[in-house]
C-alpha cells in the first residue's frame, strides 16, 4: 500500500489535501461552454439566451441545466446532453490552462500534498482534458460525473475524491476544495470541507463571499496553500 503523504506545510491552513475545480479555475473553459450551449440550443429549435445567461451555464450539471432552463427531461433531456457533447467534443481541448495553474499543481505534486479534480463536468472528459495539459500525473484522484450523467452534483463529487484519496493513503482531514462558482462553495459546505474562491473564474466575490478565503489570481491561491510558483 502508498505510504501516507505528508501535510501540506506552510499555508495560512495546513491542509491535507487539495481539490481542485476545472472549469473556471484551472482551465478557461467558458468560450467552448458557451458555443457548445448555443450550437445545441439552436440545433433543438430552442431560442439561444444571451450571454449572460449562457455564463450561467458554466458550473453547473448539465442534466441541470438542461431541465432548469429548458424544461428538457428523460429523453428529451438526454438527446439535449448528447448534442451538447457532441459539438464539446470538438471544442473542449481550445480551453487553455490559466497562467500560473501548471506551475501551481506541479508545485503542489513536487511537495507531496495529494490533489484531487472535482468536477460536475464527466469524469472521462474530465481526465482527457488534465491528460492533454500535462497535468495527469499530478493527480492522485479524478472524480466526475459518471458517462450517463449521474453523480455530478457538486457535493456528490467531492465526496466521491475524499473517498478516492482515502483510498490512495492521503489524509482527508482538513482538506480545502478550489472552485470559482457557488456550487463550489455550497457543495464544499455540504460536504464538510473548506473552500478557496477562484475569482480569476467565473464568479465573482459576491458569489463567492461563503468561502472561507478568496484568492485574486493562481499567485494568491498559491501562498494561501502554502507554495510558490
Amino acid at each position: 500500500m502508498r505510504p501516507p503523504f505528508p501535510p501540506a506545510g506552510g499555508a495560512a491552513v495546513d491542509f491535507s489535501a487539495v481539490l481542485l475545480d476545472l472549469d473556471g479555475t484551472i482551465t478557461d473553459s467558458a468560450p467552448a461552454i458557451v458555443a457548445s450551449f448555443s450550437a445545441t440550443f439552436a440545433d433543438l429549435g430552442i431560442a439561444v439566451p444571451d450571454h449572460a445567461t449562457l455564463m450561467g451555464f458554466v458550473g453547473p450539471p448539465l442534466a441541470d441545466t438542461f431541465a432548469h432552463y429548458a424544461g428538457l427531461t428523460g429523453p428529451e433531456g438526454a438527446r439535449a446532453a448528447a448534442l451538447y457533447r457532441s459539438h464539446y467534443r470538438e471544442l473542449m481541448h481550445r480551453a487553455p490552462v490559466y497562467e500560473g495553474m501548471p506551475e501551481l499543481v506541479r508545485s503542489l505534486h513536487d511537495a507531496g500534498v495529494p490533489l484531487a479534480l472535482a468536477t460536475s463536468k464527466r469524469e472521462s472528459l474530465a481526465r482527457q482534458i488534465i491528460e492533454r495539459a500535462g497535468l495527469g500525473p499530478c493527480f492522485t484522484a479524478v472524480a466526475g460525473a459518471a458517462d450517463d450523467d449521474r453523480g455530478g452534483a457538486k457535493a456528490t463529487v467531492i465526496a466521491r475524491a475524499l473517498t478516492l484519496l482515502s483510498a490512495a493513503g492521503a489524509g482527508t482531514g482538513r482538506t480545502v476544495h478550489v472552485g470559482d462558482r457557488r456550487y463550489d462553495v455550497d457543495g464544499a459546505r455540504q460536504a464538510g470541507v473548506e473552500c478557496i474562491g477562484a475569482l480569476w473564474g467565473y464568479g465573482d466575490a459576491t458569489e463567492l463571499a461563503g468561502a472561507r478565503w478568496l484568492a485574486a489570481d493562481v499567485p494568491e491561491l498559491a501562498s494561501l496553500l502554502g507554495t510558490e510558483i
